[in-house]
């Protein structure tokens, strides 16, 4: 009889549960816990494919952006665009239209950039000087077909650098805007930015914070 009752298994006559044990425990746990970082892994990926599906291929900006030291690091030029920069004659006495070529991928925004760039130069030809203030530098341009507008940015030189005086202000800005519109006939509306924000007056005089219309530049 004492046999009989050592072997009763209390599970499997009275349908009780056996206890728990430690490593029982532990398995569960680490069950849970892969379940739990698949479940995560899921929600990562899908979530990235809906930004990359919605936001980065449906919803891109009709706005054409050129930024970045180096525009062409991206590709290689398909060739090369015929351009006109204005410079201001040495004497004041009006303006010189120079023709150059920049390396060109047909991306008009990322073109306007390299013009601008171009105009940071300086003239090649006798008899012109620069509108622009030594140190100056195009930062960005953009395009926006859909109202013909641009807006540029420049570096701060174009403020602190500036001599100052009504016709200096005059010619900068003439250099500018007729270039624009001599390389972008059909542009209506043109915003000038200095380090990326609006600028009451380049230095006193001229007001910055209304758009241009280059066409009334030429």
């Amino acid at each position: 009889m004492a046999g009989d009752r050592e072997s009763r298994d209390p599970v499997r006559e009275g349908g009780g549960h056996r206890p728990t044990t430690r490593a029982t425990r532990s398995s569960r746990g680490r069950s849970w816990s892969v379940l739990v970082w698949a479940l995560v892994l899921v929600a990562v990926v899908a979530g990235a494919g809906w930004y990359f599906a919605v936001w980065r291929g449906g919803q891109e900006p009709a706005v054409e952006e050129a930024l970045g030291p180096d525009l062409l690091a991206e590709g290689q030029p398909t060739g090369d665009r015929a351009v006109r920069v204005v410079f201001p004659e040495w004497d004041g006495s009006g303006f010189v239209t120079e023709e150059r070529q920049i390396p060109s991928r047909d991306r008009p925004a990322e073109d306007l950039l390299n013009i601008m760039r171009s105009l940071c130069q300086g003239p090649q030809v006798s008899g012109a000087i620069s509108a622009l203030p030594r140190g100056t530098r195009a930062l960005s341009a953009f395009i926006d077909p859909a109202d013909q507008s641009v807006v540029l940015d420049f570096s701060g030189q174009l403020v602190t650098g500036h001599p100052g005086g009504t016709l200096a202000e005059s010619a900068t800005l003439t250099s500018i805007l007729r270039t624009v519109a001599l390389n972008f006939p059909g542009t209506r509306s043109c915003v000038i930015l200095v380090d990326g924000g609006p600028v009451e007056t380049l230095a006193g005089h001229l007001d910055m914070l209304r758009p241009f219309d280059p066409q009334r530049w030429l």
